[in-house]
């Protein structure tokens, strides 16, 4: 009971604040996106509008940074679901986009997110079409993705014969699905700003 009067405080002064920090500027609109979840859960931009939300980009059987970049956003899950015991009605969101979708069915998201402890109903991982993905992130999110081939397959699977590539940054979104902020996922301050940039965008509900 505690915890939740000191996080429910903590929320107040930071919404209070708000307006003394500077906004976090618009820096691009989302397009439309029709995806599915680990759940087979048809998930586009519409579901999201309300709603503040930090999004990047993995794939599944990523064995270099993917597991380091969805550790990281397990710390913001934590804070995001404090928030929101403090203030249930609070519409915060996390949205991991595969930049492998061929390979990663819902099924292996769902295994994906369970191993990492992601809330279902806080946490959405996505997949569909390549080329709706291609669209949403590299034309909307303006971040990297795409295949190289591998001079030397890895030594456990011989037959990969190319790599996946991607952006490692997060992304903040608003209410109205336009981008406010990128952040680097490898650095604690960063990740502060992002969780700060977010409590702002909450106060300002009408932004």
């Amino acid at each position: 009971m505690i915890r939740r009067i000191a996080i429910a405080i903590c929320l107040c002064v930071g919404f209070a604040s708000a307006c003394t920090r500077p906004e976090a500027p618009v820096l691009g609109q989302l397009p439309e996106f029709n995806l599915t979840d680990q759940d087979e859960k048809p998930i586009g931009l519409g579901d999201m509008k309300g709603k503040v939300w930090v999004a990047n980009f993995i794939f599944t059987s990523c064995a270099g940074t993917c597991p380091v970049l969805t550790q990281r956003m397990t710390q913001v899950q934590e804070r995001l679901s404090e928030m929101k015991q403090a203030k249930p009605d609070l519409q915060v969101a996390i949205v991991s986009f595969s930049v492998d979708p061929e390979r990663d069915s819902p099924q292996k998201l769902s295994e994906y997110a369970k191993r990492y402890k992601a809330n279902p109903v806080l946490w959405h991982f996505l997949t569909g079409p390549i080329d709706q993905v291609e669209a949403t992130v590299v034309k909307g999110f303006k971040t990297a993705m795409g295949k190289v081939p591998v001079a030397t397959p890895p030594p456990d699977n011989p037959g990969e014969t190319f790599d996946v590539v991607h952006g490692e940054r997060f992304v903040l979104v608003d209410q109205q699905g336009r981008i406010r902020g990128y952040y680097d996922s490898e650095n604690g301050q960063e990740i502060s700003r992002l969780l700060n940039d977010l409590q702002s965008l909450l106060g300002k509900v009408g932004s």
